[in-house]
């Protein structure tokens, strides 16, 4: 039984969240603070948790805007905080089909709503005729019984022969009668229908739901005497981590404090090695770290003169770099965190119904590289046994390659409260910033990988670029060299620091609009040698004489206007502007404000290319052509 989509509504901040799709296995609930992330997280974790105490209070979580006026029109008793929709594995399907015989689920889907009061709501499509077929098959109920009793449902059949007696050739006896009415109620199981006992048998298959925000750390001191106490569910206590501890290495307390010195030696050796290798091949931040496991025998003295001997389990970490050892519990919280996790894992790594792993801003203490080593252990170690969604608003948190992922979640006042989607242009730059961010670091990196760079200013450079060299490939025109990487920087003013970063060693060529102040700054760069001359390419070369031209003046004025009619929903025409200027300028007078949203007639031509692409002038693929001999006359 698989996750598919969760929705709460009428919980915390949460009025409703919509339908949030959930990967199969890994999804991203990302966000800013108090969006409410952790709201829907915890509205999640109260459908099957692991401590039943966890449930839903109409005083602690109804939303309080809310609470006065929906009791008062009675709404407050239709509110469903979580409905989670599962789609049904084989497994699943035949643990139906071995109760209530084959074919009696009509689909493979199975939802079911929690309210804050009263009866849990159940959907579930079960053909209750085919279930009545499969008891008639299986008891060998003869076809004249079957006809008295019909086709409709298990519970419909049964009261009909309850009050049903067999008369002279009517082709079944009292005994056929008294065989159905038993064999009906033993397949319902004092349930009332088949579709109540199918609801039932899902029901207990569902998975359980870990939820981990505030998790107990694992202790650096152990009393061996509490290792061998009453177990816990996972994440219960710190101690119950340490039960954790000892299943992933595969040992036990005894074996740990046996008596024999080299036996326990050797024992508390092979432990501290095996952790170092499991949590060492995740933790990447110093490598010069492992774990020793030491045993410590202390002598306790009782008010009565009487004596013990108190064992206890020192977990240690060895810092071969620096040369010391000092207690788990004296090392960073982050180590803390990604120690007890991986840990605690193995205490549900093997449920047999599956588990749903909630993870409420996980590495929340670890630096942004580690955050990077926990999502690998999410993906290698975590996902393969689980459904994880964890909730952030770290970019380190945000896989790029995965944003099919990632859920975005916003608090939008009120009378909506917090929704989530999957639509990035439907929120605000709050929400959207650690994507953004994330997709920032990811094209940081890039600019290490080879030294062909080219640097242009903004994401519709990078469009107009990309897409008319495409298109004078297609035609065997000259093109951009495949071995660029264009490189939008966000602005002039950015560049400087790209190319600092970039270096001597990895040299970039730089295509910038010609207007004075991004020319100067840039031109600075060339002063103090970190940027060849030739390496530094103005649009005014390539656009037949506009001074301080911008990459819009590369198109002919009227391929311009038609993306710009096409973006802003206008009826622009060539004679409407004056002067020879740069257009952005001549549009901005032909409109009577100044024209900055540079991004939307880009975006047009790449939704729209197949419109757009074929009808652009010989004038614009001819000045887009002589820019690409020059950018390519650049290369080192």
């Amino acid at each position: 039984m698989q996750l598919t989509q969760v929705r709460s509504r009428l919980f915390r901040n949460i009025v409703d969240s919509g339908e949030v799709d959930i990967a199969p296995d890994v999804t991203a609930l990302v966000g800013k603070n108090e969006s409410g992330k952790t709201a829907l997280l915890s509205a999640i974790y109260r459908f099957h948790p692991v401590y039943p105490e966890h449930s839903f209070s109409v005083g602690q979580d109804y939303p309080r805007w809310r609470k006065v006026p929906d009791t008062r029109s009675g709404d407050i008793t239709k509110a469903k905080p979580i409905t989670c929709t599962f789609e049904l594995g084989d497994d699943d399907l035949k643990a139906v089909a071995d109760v209530l015989g084959p074919g009696v689920l009509s689909g493979r889907f199975y939802s079911r709503s929690i309210p804050y009061e009263g009866q849990h709501r159940v959907t579930l499509e079960v053909d209750e005729g085919a279930a009545l077929e499969n008891l008639y098959t299986y008891e060998e109920t003869p076809a004249a019984l079957r006809s008295t009793l019909g086709t409709g449902s298990i519970a419909d059949a049964l009261e009909q022969a309850d009050g049903l007696e067999a008369v002279e050739d009517c082709g079944y006896t009292a005994a056929d009668i008294d065989l159905f009415v038993r064999a009906a109620r033993q397949r319902l199981d004092e349930k009332e229908s088949a579709w109540h006992l199918a609801a039932r048998i899902l029901r207990e298959r569902e998975p359980k739901f870990f939820y981990f925000g505030e998790y107990q750390n694992l202790p650096g001191r152990i009393a061996l005497t509490d290792l061998t106490g009453q177990e816990e569910e996972p994440g219960a206590s710190g101690i119950q981590t340490a039960r954790a501890l000892l299943a992933l290495v595969s040992t036990t307390a005894g074996a740990l404090s046996a008596e024999d010195f080299e036996e326990r030696k050797a024992e508390l050796e092979a432990v501290g090695n095996d952790l170092t290798q499991q949590v060492f091949e995740y933790w990447k931040q110093n490598p010069d770290l492992s774990v020793e496991i030491d045993l410590d025998k202390q002598t306790i003295h009782h008010p009565n003169g009487q004596t013990a001997v108190a064992s206890h389990l020192d977990i240690r970490v060895k810092d071969r770099r620096h040369g010391f050892t000092n207690n788990f519990s004296a090392r960073s919280t982050g180590f803390q965190w990604f120690f007890s996790f991986l840990a605690a894992f193995t205490a549900f790594e093997n449920y047999p119904h599956g588990v749903v792993v909630l993870l409420d801003e996980p590495g929340l203490s670890l630096h942004g590289r580690a955050q990077a080593d926990f999502l690998r252990f999410i993906n290698e170690r975590l996902a393969p046994a689980a459904q994880v969604i964890y909730t952030t608003h770290s970019p380190f948190m945000v896989e790029t390659a995965r944003l099919d992922r990632v859920r975005i979640v916003e608090d939008r006042g009120p009378a909506t409260g917090a929704v989530v989607t999957d639509e990035v242009l439907a929120v605000t730059d709050d929400s959207l910033f650690p994507l953004q961010a994330a997709l920032g670091y990811d094209i940081a990196q890039s600019l290490f990988v080879g030294p062909d760079n080219l640097l242009v200013e903004g994401t519709s450079d990078y469009t107009y670029l990309t897409l008319l060299s495409d298109l004078l490939k297609d035609s065997d025109r000259t093109n951009l060299d495949e071995r660029w990487r264009i490189l939008p920087a966000g602005g002039a003013t950015n560049i400087p620091a790209f190319v600092a970063l970039i270096g001597t060693n990895l040299q970039a060529t730089v295509l910038i609009d010609s207007t004075p102040a991004g020319v100067a700054k840039i031109k600075a760069l060339t002063n103090k040698g970190l940027l060849a001359p030739k390496r530094l390419l103005l649009t005014d070369t390539f656009t037949d004489g506009v001074k301080d031209s911008d990459i819009e003046d590369l198109f002919s004025p009227g391929d311009y206007l038609k993306l710009y009619n096409a973006a802003f929903g206008t009826t622009l025409k060539v004679n409407d502007l004056n002067g020879k200027d740069r257009i952005i300028a001549r549009i901005g007078r032909a409109t009577g404000s100044p024209f900055t949203e540079h991004g939307r007639p880009a975006d047009t031509l790449l939704r729209k290319r197949d419109i757009f692409l074929p009808g652009l002038s010989e004038t614009t693929l001819s000045r887009f052509e002589q820019l690409f001999t020059a950018v390519n006359k650049t290369l080192a």
